[in-house]
């Protein structure tokens, strides 16, 4: 057997209102894509690509989306992001349609190195983040949002702890 090799795509959402919060959903973000890849490619990217495709992680606060795709097809998606020019957004009975454009901020191989780079990135922009905030919970709730796409680190103290207790 031949292992599949992936792409991961991490990408900012860039909203003309710069409001953040908007209400939407992966599978949003997973259609916009796959019209974009089957405008622009045809039938067979379209099928090379939905094989694959998903929405692996959004947060709407900060407006950053991973996606993941077969190595094989990842240039026919990286090609069709720059063509998609809104998202829809849920609002009840009548979804909005609200402008945006997708910033390609990361691709790489595997769900960590992205993770990695998001940390980087959110390090950078934490703090224009939080200016834009304009209630203190809202403020725990992006900071939460944030803590959330960070990697889970282990307690130092904890491994020591175990290691003394195993060599009673």
């Amino acid at each position: 057997m031949v292992r599949l090799k992936h792409r991961y795509f991490l990408i900012r959402l860039v909203f003309d209102d710069q409001k953040f919060g908007h209400n939407i959903e992966p599978y949003q973000i997973y259609g916009r894509i796959k019209n974009a890849v089957e405008t622009i490619h045809g039938d067979h990217g379209l099928a090379c690509v939905d094989v694959s495709l998903s929405v692996k992680y959004i947060n709407v606060y900060t407006n950053i989306v991973l996606i993941k795709t077969r190595r094989q097809f990842h240039r026919l998606v990286w090609s069709s992001l720059p063509f998609i020019t809104y998202v829809t957004e849920n609002l009840g009975k009548r979804p909005k349609k609200i402008p945006c454009f997708l910033h390609t901020l990361h691709v790489g191989g595997s769900i960590r190195s992205c993770q990695k780079f998001l940390i980087k990135y959110h390090r950078k922009k934490l703090d224009s983040i939080l200016d834009q905030c304009s209630t203190p919970g809202e403020k725990r709730r992006v900071k939460k949002s944030i803590e959330s796409a960070s990697l889970e680190t282990e307690d130092p103290g904890k491994n020591s702890e175990e290691e003394s207790s195993g060599s009673d």
